[in-house]
Order: C-alpha cells, then structure tokens, then sequence
C-alpha cells in the first residue's frame, strides 16, 4: 500500500491523524480541498476511498440485477460498466496490498505477552487469520497472473479461500469489540464514549463479516446489501483517514486586544 516518496527536499509533511481509537469525537474533519489532498496522499486513504467507490459500484450492480434490465438497455449498459469498475478497483488494490502483512506478522509475538488468557487468545487468532487471508490473498494473484499454476484452485478460488479467513477475523474481532464493551458497561467510571467507539468498531466488523461471507462464498445474500454494507463500512474508514482541523495560535494583535 506505500505510495512512492517524495525526494527529501520535496516532501510534503502533513500531520498525521490521532488513531480512530483516539480521536475526540468533537474534532472538526478538514473538509476543504487541502484535506482531501491530505488524504490522498496517504496509502491507506487512496485505499478507503477506492474501497468506497468499488463497494458503491457493486450496489449498483446488485440494484441493477434486481430489475432484470434487457439487453442493451440504458440500465443493462450501466450494470455492466458498474461490474468493470468495481472488478479493476478490485484488481488495483489487491496488487497495493503486497508487503501490507509484515507489520502484522511483527505483532503477533506481541499478543503472547497479554496477561490476560482469553485476550491473547483472541488477539492471537484474530491476527494469525488476518495475516493468514494476505498471504492466501498473494498466492491466489499470482495465479490469476499465471505466474504460478492454478492445481485444484483457480485464482479465484484461492482469493476466495482467502476471504474465509478474513471473515473469520473480523468475526474474532467482534467478539473482542463486545468483551471489551461488556468489561466497559461493568465499571464503575463512566465509559461512555468508550462504549460508543466499541459498538462503532464491532458494527464496522459484523458488516465485513457480511461482506466477505458472500464474496467468498461461504454464505451468499445479495450483491446489493453487500454493497451498500461495504459502502458504509468505508466511509466509517475515511473519515478515520480524514485530517482533522489544525487549531491555528492567536495572533499577536488578539492577545493584545484581550488583555
């Protein structure tokens, strides 16, 4: 997902954004074209904001089926160009998700050292699945890209066997979301904008559960729901991405008015 860097001289450097977990709900998001472009020159912004649009496309094609459109009809015209967007969108961010396991990998000795036996077993297995869905995720586009050969699972198949393990790993990490939840609702502080991030984050990954139970085919439902859960789920993703407003200093002459 690393976008090529800047030579030194020329690099832009653009404050990065307090973690999902950690940002204040009151923060302003920097909705001006300069946030934007701040946006898009992080990896993993591009990578949101082409998730949205492919997800977006894939509701257009499971609305568009659903009316049976003839062929050759405007509506036929719009499905079909729908259903190739959201294949090269697809296709763009599986070859960006190249090396995106390494850091995961690195975590994952990390987990052995919570104290906690049922929190590092859930860590554990969520992160083992999800690194686990990125290699199987490399192997089934290296054969789609006939550089290595299809055996009993076509590129396809591999990349959907993939999925299964990333379904597994939101599901774990639902589970964790409500652990955490649970654990929050029975101290004694007041937690509530804790909680509201644990039911925001465990909705976001019962929603990929839905998606990729149906890509991958472990249980279809609709291209529709899919893609209207999909869209939801990105948009939450972006606006995690998003820079927030920088609060600019007073300026001499206003410290000077208010004294």
């Amino acid at each position: 997902f690393a976008a090529p860097r800047a030579h030194a001289q020329h690099a832009i450097r653009i404050p990065r954004p307090p973690s999902p977990a950690h940002r204040p709900s009151e923060m302003a998001l920097d909705l001006s074209l300069d946030g934007f472009n701040a946006l898009c020159t992080k990896a993993e912004g591009r990578d949101k904001v082409a998730r949205f649009f492919q997800y977006t496309f894939r509701a257009i094609v499971g609305f568009s089926s659903m009316a049976a459109p003839k062929t050759g009809s405007s509506l036929h015209t719009l499905e079909g160009n729908a259903r190739t967007a959201m294949t090269q969108l697809a296709g763009a961010r599986r070859t960006h998700r190249w090396c995106k396991e390494f850091p995961v990998l690195q975590s994952i000795p990390k987990c052995l050292s919570i104290k906690d036996p049922v929190d590092m077993v859930i860590d554990l297995m969520q992160k083992v699945s999800l690194a686990t869905f990125m290699m199987i995720d490399h192997v089934g586009h290296m054969k789609q890209w006939k550089i290595l050969p299809g055996g009993k699972r076509s590129g396809t198949g591999t990349i959907q066997l993939g999925l299964k393990f990333f379904c597994f790993s939101n599901f774990i990490a639902f589970l964790a979301q409500a652990k955490k939840f649970l654990k929050l609702s029975l101290a004694e502080d007041d937690k509530s904008s804790e909680k509201m991030a644990c039911i925001k984050a465990a909705f976001k990954h019962l929603l990929i559960v839905l998606q990729t139970a149906h890509l991958s085919l472990l249980y279809q439902s609709h291209d529709a729901l899919v893609g209207v859960a999909g869209a939801v789920t990105s948009s939450m993703d972006v606006m995690a991405q998003w820079p927030v407003l920088q609060k600019k200093p007073p300026s001499p002459d206003a410290k000077e008015k208010s004294k």
